[in-house]
């Protein structure tokens, strides 16, 4: 019985030079190939806590706003975003908040979803000093363990309840 002719064995191979031209031509068509290149490049100079989140964020925000501080691996653009939440807590601009600041604020804006207990637990892992009030550093790097799986949507959601 002969075999049946398929579509497929019609087709001319394309030569695997030809085809490395096109995927080329492609790329740069497109500017990938210096998107890539240049993605690479800044991951083996800044090397960042997360590279998968660097990704994710210069492809979002871009090289500058996907910059991980050093000491928390926040992207710029979340460290913005919790600095502005951290200024609205500390109403009396000292630079660090309290337990009472933090309980007014949740009073004011949170309303009943959190215990005192829960609220005071929270402030303890925050890990504030010797003098028992919470710096923008250790707030931020409280805030970076707590997100540091968020997608950027769902990192912007929290941003927005506790800002609401």
């Amino acid at each position: 019985m002969p075999v049946a002719s398929r579509d497929v064995d019609a087709l001319d191979p394309l030569p695997d030079s030809k085809l490395k031209e096109e995927d080329q031509a492609y790329l740069e068509r497109h500017g990938i190939d210096k998107l890539l290149t240049d993605l690479m490049s800044n991951m083996v100079q800044l090397k960042p806590q997360d590279p998968l989140q660097y990704i994710i964020d210069t492809l979002q925000f871009g090289s500058q706003f996907a910059m991980q501080e050093p000491g928390t691996g926040l992207p710029e653009h979340r460290k913005g975003k919790l600095l502005d939440l951290f200024r609205v807590i500390d109403t009396d601009n000292r630079g660090k908040i309290s337990l009472q600041s933090l309980e007014a604020y949740t009073r004011k804006y949170g309303g009943t979803c959190i215990s005192q207990q829960d609220l005071a637990s929270m402030f303890t892992d925050f890990r504030p000093g010797q003098d028992n009030l919470v710096t923008q550093r250790e707030f931020l790097v409280f805030f970076s363990k707590v997100s540091k799986a968020m997608p950027n949507a769902a990192f912007d959601e929290l941003i927005r309840d506790l800002m609401a």
